[in-house]
């Protein structure tokens, strides 16, 4: 029988069937796990237990969001007279091109 279109896609046959990691969402791949002690409100741990929130998984992310913030927070501090320079500037000279655009008119 001649093979088709219609056939379904096959893997190739050195080609290993991909598994999930287990890390869901963007940001970079988990690294190695290491055990911590944390303390934690009674009563807000018993509310995540009974609703089956992964405690791990939750205080990962959240750090994760919290040091990225952090670190934005910290490189805008850095940089802040550098911006604020270009800012000057830009208002000063305005930007390469700008007396080629027509910025009363709204774009397409």
């Amino acid at each position: 029988m001649a093979k088709g279109f219609s056939d379904p896609p096959r893997r190739f046959a050195h080609e290993e069937p991909r598994k999930h990691n287990g890390h869901i969402g963007p940001g970079p791949k988990p690294g190695p796990k290491r055990a911590v002690n944390v303390s934690i409100d009674a009563e807000i741990l018993k509310v995540a237990k009974e609703m089956k929130i992964n405690l791990s998984q939750t205080f990962e992310d959240t750090l994760r969001k919290r040091t990225e913030d952090e670190r934005v927070r910290r490189w805008r501090e850095e940089n802040k007279e550098a911006i604020e320079s270009y800012n000057a500037y830009i208002e000063r000279n305005g930007v390469f091109g700008e007396e080629f655009l027509d910025l009363d008119e709204p774009s397409v």
